[in-house]
């Protein structure tokens, strides 16, 4: 009985193997191929200037970086270079773009105002408030309210938590690339990240993607490292902490699910069917005990779990509500005017979105529409520099934002492009799990937002990924440039 249960693991590892393979190749192939569509074939308008300084800015970047990361550096070198890197960047970045909350990020400051004023609680019972309707935002907005009582409502003091935030983020990347890589390659992927256009533009906006995202980074890390129970632990409070801030991080916790039940069936252990079954109570008990204190408090009378399952699956597949109305500031948004047709009655709602979302699933959705929509997602600029809200800097310097993105769109794709070669080449997916984890949390993430509502700014936690599985290929091409460069100096002179 041991045996053939043995058989038949090891017949499921590589079975698993397999069509990890295969399926990450046509994942990756399909991202190179959205991004060609849109920024090649359709053409992305980029002006002149735009290509020479974007594409200037990333030549020099990378140069310098590479460099940078030749030099005999120890790990703490390293984070205290990386850390001044970080904060000197994003602190002219900051003072340059001077950015506002706008959008939903001042909805979340003021609700944060109101929880400090003791005034949100009756707020956020009434059926038509912004919290009662998005009550997942919540955690965030619950979170922005302890930094107001501590430092006051100051836009600066924001500001810098959130380029803290993000200083820690690229620390956390460059431990995660020490359990795999050297110093030479985290110093080079950390920093690569930093300068990130996508990642820099956005950390003076106070945006709950850079929490979460540091606390879905932590759960990777401790996941990648030596294998122990406080690691294990760690990482389920990580994201039970990050679910609170950012509804996505379930999206993590199931690609680590995925990970740790594939590493079971790989080694054969039981051990780890136990560590996968702890992390999932530790999770879902977290969440649960979280919920239930929100509740008591007041101040999510309905919780602070997502309360409208099938609103994000609905613009998704058929880009619009059950009213058919688009969403006009903020607060008014498609769920609202889809809530205001049933008078606010929430069950009546998820009633009718179910049913449409039935008949959807039943008389066939239109794939020409959802597959534009993903190819967006996938190939179009990161718009998040519009929630700066500084319009006034935009309109000055158009060629400088137009620069920005082009430079972010070739490191993105050469991210993906990096990406893909790796998996390609890498015969076993099953067996490296600082290679399994970010390709699962990458598929993950794509296959969600395939039937969800999706911008390109939701990429932010796939750069990430993208940086952990791309890295090591990029300096491997650099440094074989390099290295056939110096070859080449070297017979000249010999000459």
């Amino acid at each position: 009985m041991r045996q053939r249960t043995m058989m038949l693991l090891e017949g499921a590892d590589r079975l698993i193997n397999k069509l990890g393979r295969y399926l990450l190749v046509a994942v990756f192939a399909f991202c190179l191929l959205c991004l060609f569509k849109i920024q090649v074939i359709q053409g992305a308008s980029w002006e002149t200037p735009a290509f020479v300084l974007g594409s200037m800015g990333v030549l020099i970047g990378l140069f310098l970086l590479f460099k940078l990361s030749l030099l005999k550096l120890s790990d703490r070198q390293a984070l205290l270079l990386l850390t001044v890197l970080a904060l000197v960047f994003f602190s002219f970045w900051n003072f340059v773009f001077r950015p506002v909350p706008v959008s939903d990020y001042k909805v979340l400051l003021e609700g944060a105002r109101d929880i400090v004023d003791g005034t949100f609680k009756s707020q956020a019972a009434q059926p038509d408030n912004y919290f009662r309707y998005y009550n997942f935002q919540i955690g965030y907005a619950y979170y922005l309210s302890l930094i107001m009582r501590l430092f006051g409502d100051r836009l600066l003091f924001f500001k810098i938590i959130e380029m803290l935030v993000m200083t820690a983020t690229t620390l956390v990347l460059y431990k995660t690339f020490r359990l795999f890589c050297d110093v030479h390659r985290s110093v080079f992927g950390a920093g690569v990240f930093t300068l990130f256009p996508y990642v820099f533009i956005g950390v003076g906006i106070i945006n709950n993607q850079h929490e979460g995202l540091l606390l879905e980074a932590l759960a990777i890390y401790f996941i990648l490292k030596r294998r122990s129970w406080p690691n294990l632990l760690i990482a389920a409070v990580c994201i039970a902490i990050a679910q609170v801030l950012r509804p996505t991080a379930v999206v993590v916790a199931a690609a680590i699910i995925v990970t740790l039940m594939i590493q079971t069936i790989q080694q054969k252990s039981r051990q780890r069917l136990l560590e996968t079954a702890a992390f999932i109570v530790t999770c879902w008990g977290l969440g649960w005990i979280t919920n239930k204190l929100f509740i008591l408090s007041g101040v999510a009378p309905y919780g602070i779990k997502v309360g409208n399952p099938y609103f994000k699956f609905l613009i998704g597949l058929t880009g619009k509500g059950v009213s058919g109305k688009y969403t006009t500031s903020a607060r008014k948004t498609q769920l609202y005017y889809d809530l205001k047709e049933y008078h606010f009655n929430y069950a009546l709602y998820k009633q009718a979105a179910a049913e449409k979302l039935k008949n959807v699933l039943i008389h066939g959705v239109n794939l020409q529409d959802i597959m534009n929509r993903f190819t967006g997602f996938i190939g179009n600029v990161d718009n998040q520099y519009y929630l700066g809200g500084n319009e006034q800097f935009m309109n000055r310097h158009p060629v400088l934002i137009s620069s920005l993105n082009f430079a972010g769109m070739v490191v993105y794709s050469g991210t993906v492009l990096g990406t893909f070669k790796r998996v390609i080449t890498e015969k076993w997916v099953t067996s490296r799990t600082s290679y399994l984890l970010p390709a699962v949390v990458f598929g993950m993430f794509f296959f969600a937002y395939i039937f969800m509502e999706t911008q390109a700014r939701y990429r932010f936690e796939l750069y990430y990924v993208l940086f952990l599985l791309a890295v090591p290929t990029i300096y491997g091409w650099l440094t074989t440039l390099q290295e056939k460069m110096f070859t080449l100096d070297s017979s000249k002179d010999s000459r």
